[in-house]
């Protein structure tokens, strides 16, 4: 039986119809872009080698190692924001550079081009100075602090001008000159892997690889693309079967599935919200010109009785 797809218009995902839904309800194969899953694929100990590949490749530099911490963003006192990172990680030993990896699969909430997805800038922004200034050990002098990455991954497009694959922002002056290079905050392009995946594989970055895979690892009409990249990219051949063994868990599904219900109530909430919104503002509306009218007429009437004496 052919599997027939649809394109979302709101997150610019393939959705898998036909003999690709299990009776469950769900993808035979789970999404590596869901947030969960995504999670999943890269803090599994079994797929270390997957982390280490795609820090790698992100980053542009040899990584042999990448210690997985706590994902609880500290806090110095009980009023601020509470932040929880996706994959919080040390390359290379325990005084190596830090990095938070982060999947955005669709846009945060109240953001849109019209407002130039201005929250999801800010909060990698956040999450940045947060993660460099929370390093752990106490008296450590400013240059001694080890340099920090806020990776985000997403799956829609987030920039307003042609953009690469991946967008590398760092502090620079008027006339492009580097304050320091102690933090730096990446946006990786999900939305580049169809037009990535018509490149011949052998042409193919370690960094298109993954994002190939995560933008379109449970899409059966790229299932033989995927195949051709695992098997010259071993990390994306761990990630790959990490997330086959992952969609096969009876736990990991029930859980997706649970995540998944928390997102359609959390739209419903919203779309809700904004309706009885407009009506709310409708209404208001709709008071205020019947005030304006009753000034209007009690005008008219005064007009009216003035020019009768």
């Amino acid at each position: 039986m052919d599997t027939d797809y649809e394109l979302s218009s709101d997150t610019q995902h393939d959705v898998i119809l036909s003999d690709e839904i299990l009776s469950d309800g769900l993808p035979k194969i789970l999404p590596p872009y869901e947030n969960g899953i995504f999670q999943s694929i890269l803090s599994l100990p079994e797929a270390h080698a997957a982390l280490v590949s795609i820090v790698a490749a992100i980053l542009d530099r040899p990584v042999k190692t990448v210690t997985l911490r706590n994902n609880d963003a500290p806090t110095r006192d009980n009023l601020a924001k509470r932040e929880e990172y996706d994959i919080n990680g040390v390359v290379d030993g325990e005084d190596g550079d830090q990095c938070n990896l982060e999947m955005q699969a669709s846009p945060m909430a109240g953001d849109n081009r019209e407002n130039d997805h201005r929250n999801i800038k800010w909060r990698s922004v956040y999450n940045l100075c947060h993660l460099h200034s929370n390093q752990p050990g106490k008296g450590i002098n400013y240059g001694d602090y080890v340099r920090s990455y806020q990776i985000m991954l997403c799956n829609y497009k987030v920039f307003d001008f042609e953009n690469d694959l991946l967008e590398r922002f760092v502090f620079r002056n008027q006339n492009g000159i580097e304050l320091c290079g102690a933090v730096m905050a990446i946006f990786v392009d999900l939305t580049k892997a169809k037009e990535i995946a018509r490149k011949p594989v052998d042409e193919m970055t370690n960094i298109e690889g993954w994002a190939v895979f995560f933008a379109l690892g449970n899409n059966p009409k790229y299932s033989r693309i995927i195949d051709e990249i695992t098997k010259t990219k071993e990390g994306v051949k761990v990630a790959k079967n990490t997330l086959f063994t992952i969609s096969q868990n009876a736990d990991e599904r029930a859980r997706f599935h649970s995540r998944r219900k928390w997102l359609q109530d959390r739209e419903h909430e919203q779309a809700v919200a904004r309706k009885e919104g407009r009506e709310e503002a409708r209404s208001e509306y709709e008071l205020l010109l019947a005030d304006k009218d009753a000034e209007i007429a009690a005008l008219r009437a005064k007009l009216n009785e003035g020019q009768k004496s």
